[in-house]
Parts: structure tokens; C-alpha cells; sequence
């Protein structure tokens, strides 16, 4: 059943949806009076009776006993590079359960934009992380941000913190045992095209980062973002 994300919240009462919405579910699923979506209201879900359509309006039936999230929150550090991957990353980590995805700027990454620019982008990387959520099924949609500085992210540290190091490059021992023993939120960060400078993993190691192997092969930047998140989430829900 398709699902869509409630603009108010707290209200199950009068539940508003996006115009981009009503449109997809008339026009697109064709549903007519009479026919039940999912709506997620302040991550609850609930089923839902559309009874008009001009106004749109449904009517809540009942909540939905669903939990889709990680137990424990999940931080993505995402270097500043094409947009077009970070595009691809956000949609899969957002498919992953990755609750925070933070773009960052550091020496070596090749692009080059301003808040201003990247602020010119943000809804559409939100559209991307609605849209994956309700494809998905997950109870919220994950927060955004950018541009953060490189020297700003020890500021979200979480109870465990990984760094992603090709130069760490081989066994995954560390990585399980790191993973293994963690019962709370983590952040985690992969590096840029140009791999990150020996400074700036100094400064993330002193700033309670662990440098991790994700095995014997250097993998691209959006490679290892979606292949860093799907270990995060295996452990967190075995």
C-alpha cells in the first residue's frame, strides 16, 4: 500500500498532504473515493479512508502497529562532490535507515559550492529522501544538512564514532569488534575522491574517531557511504 508523509503533525484530525501528493494519488495510483492509503503522522502510521477529493480529505481508520527504524540513531557523513552521487547516496542510505546524512567539506573534495548553492539543491535531496521513505516504508523521513566544515563535525559526535580509511585497507576486524560491542547512536564518515589528508584523520582520531577498514578494496566515495550504512544497519538489527 502507498505511503505518504502528513505535512501537520500531531493532528490526525485534519490530515494535510502535499499537493505533489493529492496529484500522485489521483492521477497517478488512481485511487478513488473510498480507497485506503498509509499516512505517517510524528512516525506513527496510520490507515487512511480518502472520502473527497476536492477538497482532498481522508478520514484516520486506525494506527498501524509498524516499526521500521533503527534502534539507535545513524549519522552519515558525506563528503561534497557531484551531485548526482550525492543524490544516489542519500536515496540508498535513506533506504538503509540512516536517520542523518550530513554533507561536508573537507581539503581535497573536488567540488567546490557555497551554502548558498547547496541550499539551491536541498529540496530536491529532500524530495529524493521522501520519495525513498515511502517506497521504503519507514516512519520519518531523515534530516539533511549542509554544508557542514570538515573541523565542525566532531560537534555530532555520537557514543561511537568511525572513520572510513583507505589507508586502513584490509581485514574488517576492528570494524566488527567496534560494531559488535556498540549498543547506541554512531557516527560515521567516509572520505572524498582525493581521500582524506593525514591531518584530518589526526584531528577526527583526536576528536574520539576510530579509524576502520571496510575491506582489501578502495571503493568509490558513494560506494563506501552505502556500503558503510548497510553494515550499520545489519549490526544494529541483528
Amino acid at each position: 500500500m502507498q505511503r505518504y508523509f502528513a505535512l501537520n503533525e500531531s493532528n490526525t484530525e485534519n490530515v494535510v498532504l502535499s499537493s505533489n501528493d493529492i496529484f500522485h494519488i489521483s492521477k497517478v495510483m488512481r485511487n478513488k473515493i473510498g480507497d485506503e492509503i498509509e499516512v505517517a503522522i510524528d512516525n506513527k502510521i496510520y490507515l487512511a479512508l480518502i472520502t473527497s477529493f476536492t477538497p482532498f480529505n481522508v478520514e484516520i481508520i486506525k494506527e498501524k502497529n509498524e516499526d521500521s527504524e533503527l534502534p539507535f540513531l545513524a549519522k552519515l557523513f558525506f563528503p561534497l562532490t557531484k551531485m548526482d552521487k550525492i543524490e544516489l547516496v542519500v536515496q540508498k542510505a535513506t533506504e538503509i535507515g540512516i536517520k542523518e546524512i550530513y554533507i561536508y567539506s573537507s581539503s581535497r573534495c573536488v567540488v567546490k559550492l557555497d551554502d548558498e548553492g547547496f541550499n539551491k539543491k536541498i529540496n530536491r535531496l529532500n524530495m529524493i529522501a521522501k520519495e525513498a521513505s515511502e517506497q521504503c516504508h519507514r516512519l520519518n523521513i531523515p534530516t539533511i544538512k549542509g554544508i557542514i566544515p570538515f573541523k565542525n563535525i566532531p560537534t555530532y559526535n555520537s557514543a561511537l564514532n568511525l572513520i572510513a580509511y583507505e589507508l586502513e585497507a584490509g581485514k574488517t576486524n576492528e570494524l566488527d569488534k567496534l560494531l559488535s560491542n556498540n549498543q547506541g547512536d554512531i557516527s560515521f564518515i567516509v572520505g572524498p575522491e582525493g581521500g582524506f589528508s593525514k591531518e584530518e584523520v589526526s584531528y577526527l582520531i583526536n576528536n574520539n574517531y576510530h579509524k576502520v577498514s571496510l575491506g582489501k578494496r578502495i571503493l568509490r566515495c558513494e560506494t563506501a557511504a552505502i556500503y558503510f550504512s548497510s553494515l550499520i544497519s545489519f549490526y544494529m538489527e541483528r
